[in-house]
């Protein structure tokens, strides 16, 4: 859960080794006529299949001329024009990349019925379009009541709460990418069990909706402006990597999932917790969803513009005020992926470092993940509406050792420590410095070269690979159930065994498709069951059995004499 306030609108929220190319290699990728047509689709005339129409170039050039025009009067707003400058979204908008064409799915706890017209008040201000939102439930009808889990979360997680939370993620991915679609997924907790608190701030539903959002092509990119601290479950690492197909799938669809890293610095709110960094955890932690390998870890940093003109006056800093300041650190849970290798000599850990990269977190990290996921948006656009796949394993092996040259702007100062009032440092964190660090990645970016850049990576085939890598981990998942035999004798039984599941929520049997019975998971997330094949009056022959959960449905066969 992380911190959410909307600065300026009037309104306080209620919440919240390296497997690519060498640097020369993608530094040539990067001058190759792909990339030159990419660049040009960007500075010059877009190609008919990725710019919009002069209509939206005329409003947004409008839009973008009020920003400049009136920018101190918005300088208080975040997320607003600060944002557009600082990144240059603008020199994007003027040569129609602007979303169109695509959609952005911003996964919710709950939904909010006035979200239209909160966006539309905000839009009237700068002049830009209202969007298309559509609202979708994975996990079915909300219920006539916020859970009791959520509700004890109160300003930390309770469904009111997410209301603020909704209205920040639809309003930053509309300002980035004024003409994409936006849809909505509202997925409360404990729609199967009365799950842990950790469930509740976290909902395993959220990887639900990853899931349908994937296998339905709804969206081009998915942000998550949540997360618990993964020393909060009560099942620890087997409730944590039960989560994992959520992930996987969008992977696997080539969907890039932007998460926040959180907004208590070097800690993690705890989740019992009923306000916002009130209560964390004692040291350095990290959190879900972020920490998944698959998932692209958005930390947050504060624009570096003239608050009279907007222009550009330096790097960004780390973001950092009073007890908030974005997550950074390493994962107890996830080794370091692959493609993190080339920073190994950097983070100097054997585990997976977060953030990845970092965008405006001045209302929390809730702000910084739905602004990558809007540029990840026009950069969808301008790959003709072909999805980007994982964008990690471009990030790390291609653009990031490019530095400038890719649009990633360098963040050297500033820091995540726990600082106390009188300025003495409780928990140490993790600082800046030239080149990628812990505390920010990547750093930041120039959308104006970044997403031409990100486009023209495609041509490595990283992001198709890291796709089919991804699909095939889900595949070893859905067929991780074991029988003791799988030709069981006449009057025999063999025994069934399944892992992966979320601990305590059920997990449905059945055999060539007829149920044969509900099994609960075990706290490490397992079942088992005896198979009789008399006793469930099969006929001798080939048998398909499933155990259908959640988050992921396992196969076995076996058959039967």
């Amino acid at each position: 859960m992380v911190l959410q306030r909307l600065t300026g609108e009037g309104f306080t929220g209620k919440r919240l080794a390296r497997k690519g190319l060498p640097i020369l290699a993608a530094a040539a990728l990067l001058t190759t006529p792909l990339a030159a047509a990419a660049q040009a689709t960007a500075s010059d005339d877009a190609a008919p299949a990725a710019a919009s129409s002069t209509a939206h170039v005329k409003v947004l050039a409008a839009a973008l001329k009020n920003m400049k025009d009136n920018y101190k009067s918005f300088a208080n707003f975040t997320p607003g024009p600060a944002d557009i400058l600082d990144y240059n979204i603008g020199n994007l908008w003027l040569k129609g990349i602007d979303g169109s064409g695509t959609t952005v799915a911003v996964i919710e706890g709950w939904d909010d019925p006035n979200v239209a017209s909160f966006i539309h008040t905000r839009d009237l201000r700068y002049g830009l379009p209202d969007p298309v939102i559509q609202t979708i439930f994975p996990s079915g009808p909300l219920p006539a009541q916020c859970p009791p889990g959520m509700v004890a979360l109160g300003s930390y997680g309770s469904c009111d709460a997410w209301q603020g939370e909704l209205e920040l993620d639809v309003l930053t991915v509309h300002l980035i990418a004024p003409y994409a679609k936006i849809v909505i997924s509202a997925t409360p907790a404990d729609s199967e069990i009365t799950d842990d608190a950790a469930s509740n701030v976290a909902p395993p539903e959220m990887m639900r909706a990853l899931e349908y959002i994937s296998t339905h092509h709804v969206a081009n990119v998915m942000s998550i402006s949540d997360g618990t601290g993964e020393d909060t479950y009560t099942f620890g690492r087997a409730q944590i990597h039960a989560n994992d197909p959520g992930p996987l799938t969008a992977a696997a669809a080539g969907i890039p999932v932007t998460n926040a890293t959180g907004d208590c610095g070097v800690v993690q709110n705890l989740a019992i917790a009923s306000a916002q960094c009130g209560n964390t955890s004692p040291g350095p932690a990290t959190a879900t969803w972020d920490d998944n390998p698959w998932v692209t870890a958005v930390g947050g940093t504060v624009p570096n513009v003239s608050p009279a003109t907007g222009a550009k006056l330096g790097p960004d800093r780390i973001w950092h005020e009073g007890i908030f300041s974005e997550g950074a650190g390493f994962s107890a849970v996830y080794p370091r992926p692959a493609y993190q290798g080339v920073v190994a000599k950097v983070t100097g850990s054997p585990w997976r470092s977060v953030p990845d990269i970092t965008m405006d977190s001045q209302d929390g990290t809730s702000e910084s993940a739905p602004m990558v996921a809007g540029v990840l948006a026009l950069a969808t656009q301008l790959n003709h509406g072909r999805n980007l796949g994982p964008v990690n394993p471009v990030l790390y092996g291609l653009l990031g050792p490019l530095g400038s040259r890719a649009g990633l702007s360098d963040v050297v100062s500033g820091n995540n420590s726990v600082i106390d009032p009188g300025g003495k440092v409780v928990v140490q964190g993790f600082t800046a410095a030239r080149g990628f660090d812990v505390a920010s990645g990547w750093g930041t970016v120039d959308a104006s070269k970044f997403v031409p850049a990100l486009v023209a990576a495609q041509a490595s085939g990283l992001g198709q690979r890291a796709s089919r890598q991804a699909a095939g981990n889900l595949s070893q998942l859905e067929h991780s159930t074991r029988l003791s035999t799988g030709n069981i004798a006449a009057g025999g039984t063999s025994l069934v065994s399944g892992t992966g599941f979320l601990p305590g929520h059920p997990v449905k049997l059945a055999i060539d498709g007829k149920a044969v019975t509900t099994l609960t998971a075990t706290d490490q997330g397992t079942v088992s069951y005896p198979v009789n094949p008399v006793t469930l009056g099969l006929a001798a022959g080939h048998h398909a059995l499933t155990l259908q959960s959640m988050l992921i449905t396992t196969t076995a066969g076996f058959s039967s004499r």
